[in-house]
């Protein structure tokens, strides 16, 4: 995601059946404005047919949301806590819909 030429975000997803949502990253200096939500809607949007999964991590660069915090954003936008023995941050969307081809 781009501002003004300056790159303020940036979304990183390994796709396949399920789709892994392996970062969201906004710049410290323009958090708390929305730019992650729009970045995750987009991703989603685009993936409405299979599952996508994530690990609720907070950030480590800078201020950002808690552990429990996070977990309720991403809540938010559908995903759903769902750990595993080794990824207790695990956090799953379903798939919305029936895909055409599965």
């Amino acid at each position: 995601m781009r501002k003004l030429g300056e790159l303020i975000g940036v979304l990183e997803a390994l796709d396949g059946e399920t789709v892994w949502i392996n970062k969201i990253h906004i710049d410290p200096r323009h958090r708390g404005r929305g730019h992650a939500s729009a970045l995750l809607t987009a991703v989603l949007a685009a993936c409405d047919s299979v599952p996508v999964e994530l690990a609720a991590l907070p950030p480590t660069d800078g201020p950002g949301l808690g552990r429990t915090q996070l977990r309720d954003w991403y809540a938010r936008h559908g995903f759903q806590h769902a750990p595993r023995p080794g990824d207790p941050d695990r956090m799953l969307r379903p798939a919305r819909r029936v895909s055409a081809t599965g």
